[in-house]
């Protein structure tokens, strides 16, 4: 997917998620070496204080073979839903944290389905 399309896919999602209010940088085709967590395909550094966020994804040719398909707009909507919810992200309880990420990961699936 080219540069002009994700853009136009994070202008559609921060609309659909009331995000407009923040300032988003996307940075795309990121290696694993970009990554705090090098076994994930997206990332999201946020700050709620000033509703900012820098979103990193994945090169498609670093996902590799996975259970799942590469799925980039499921990954951006993944990661915009990490600053919907970052005043309960990063909780520092590890049972919480565990459970608003399967959370997320699930709403962003079901937001993205083609069903």
């Amino acid at each position: 997917m080219k540069e002009n399309e994700i853009k136009e896919l994070l202008k559609k999602w921060q609309k659909r998620l009331n995000l407009q209010d923040w300032c988003i940088v996307i940075e795309i085709n990121c290696k694993p070496s970009d990554f705090v967590n090098q076994n994930c395909c997206g990332e999201c550094d946020w700050q709620e204080v000033n509703k900012t966020a820098v979103i990193r994804l994945l090169d498609p040719d670093c996902y590799g073979e996975r259970v799942l398909p590469y799925d980039i707009e499921e990954v951006l909507v993944h990661e915009l839903l990490h600053a919907k919810f970052c005043f309960i992200d990063n909780s520092g309880n590890a049972l919480q944290d565990r459970l608003l990420h399967s959370l997320i990961e699930d709403l962003a699936r079901a937001f993205v389905s083609k069903d």
